[in-house]
């Protein structure tokens, strides 16, 4: 796991320490990550690099590591297209067949009744193939007017 190097850290007592200040002062108290607590160790710098922070990613879960603003974004962004790859997408499933309640008549195409005109009353797929295996079934729909209907096919 790449981390990158961090120039910030909090001290002891929850103050900010840049690592500048860390290298200057000699510091032995124990330095932990802004972003995630992590203890971190300083690195001097050579060759006119400055002085950073780098993580102890031996003592830490990388969980919490994987939540650090340090981690490297080409490594945050593998990790999301992993777990993206693991999802399963939604598709939309278009209706195509639809069986009015009130006028007792299977239609396709838009969820529109061509006999009343509406689609409130309409449901998925066909009605009268159900019907069919059950004689004598009761189906019980609301009317226009609000009220419950019955009817016995």
């Amino acid at each position: 796991m790449r981390i990158l190097n961090c120039y910030m850290a909090n001290d002891s007592k929850g103050h900010f320490v840049t690592a500048k200040e860390a290298a200057k002062h000699n510091r032995q108290d124990v330095l932990c990550c802004v972003s995630c607590g992590c203890p971190l160790t300083l690195q001097r710098g050579n060759d006119g690099q400055p002085p950073w922070f780098e993580h102890d990613q031996m003592t830490v879960a990388e969980k919490i590591l994987l939540r650090c603003t340090w981690l490297d974004p080409a490594e945050k962004e593998a990790r999301r297209l992993h777990l993206q790859g693991m999802t399963v997408p939604d598709y939309t499933v278009k209706v195509r067949k639809w069986f009015c309640v009130m006028c007792d008549e299977d239609y396709e195409g838009e969820k529109c009744c061509p006999r009343c005109g509406t689609g409130v009353y309409s449901r998925r797929g066909g009605g009268r193939r159900c019907r069919r295996k059950m004689p004598g079934l009761i189906i019980r729909y609301r009317g226009c007017n609000g009220c419950l209907r019955s009817s016995l096919r």
